[in-house]
């Protein structure tokens, strides 16, 4: 239960559970839906049709400019897609703009995924949860939780970086989504040196199992 109210120009930690320790990504169509819908959702304007996309075709034609989806409702800073929650690292660009933004992810994937799987009812916990990061280090230290998520998986300990539902690649390589992923706001206290962010997420990964989640 959110215990604070979501400031403009602050940064925020997100996570969602689904109910009952529910799978909610069974296959990588499913990971590829939900990230089609993390980056369309992230306007102020109508979600497009995303069954009229296959694979990542919509969120490449967003990133090139293809597709105009106009101004954004949150700076997305980071994600990581797991089997049964995801959790997001997002600025809060306008008052609202980050409740706006998640009940249309958690609204529009549960349809999908009900439809899909011949499930009714909710699909993920009543409501989201949210840690205010308010200030650098414990922010840094989020996107580092966030980054390092992946070795509850069996056999992704110290691969975390190869996890293709994350952002952790895309910090330490080639931005694969372009401005759509803030990677700037969190590389700038490393000078934009990605080889130093990938050194400082292995330094904290022993601070990363400590990292309290409520």
């Amino acid at each position: 239960m959110r215990k604070h109210s979501f400031i403009v120009g602050e940064f925020y930690h997100i996570y969602s559970h689904s109910i009952g320790d529910l799978v909610l990504f069974k296959s990588d169509r499913d990971y590829i839906r939900f990230l089609s819908t993390l980056f369309s959702a992230n306007s102020k304007k109508d979600i497009p049709r995303l069954d009229r996309f296959r694979d990542l075709n919509l969120v490449w034609d967003i990133r090139d400019g293809k597709i105009d989806i106009g101004n954004t409702l949150v700076d997305v800073i980071g994600f990581c897609i797991m089997p049964n929650h995801f959790h997001l690292l997002l600025g809060e660009q306008k008052d609202g703009n980050i409740s706006k933004f998640l009940h249309r992810i958690l609204v529009s994937y549960s349809k999908y995924f009900n439809l899909k799987y011949e499930k009714r009812g909710h699909v993920f916990e009543r409501t989201f949860n949210s840690k205010h990061l308010n200030d650098d280090n414990y922010f840094l230290r989020a996107l580092a939780y966030l980054h390092l998520n992946p070795q509850d998986i069996k056999g992704w300990r110290k691969k975390e970086h190869l996890y293709d539902w994350s952002s952790f690649q895309d910090y330490i390589g080639e931005n694969r989504w372009g401005k759509l992923l803030k990677t700037d706001i969190a590389l700038k206290y490393f000078d934009g040196d990605k080889a130093a962010y990938q050194a400082f997420v292995k330094e904290a990964r022993s601070e990363a199992e400590d990292y309290e989640l409520t």
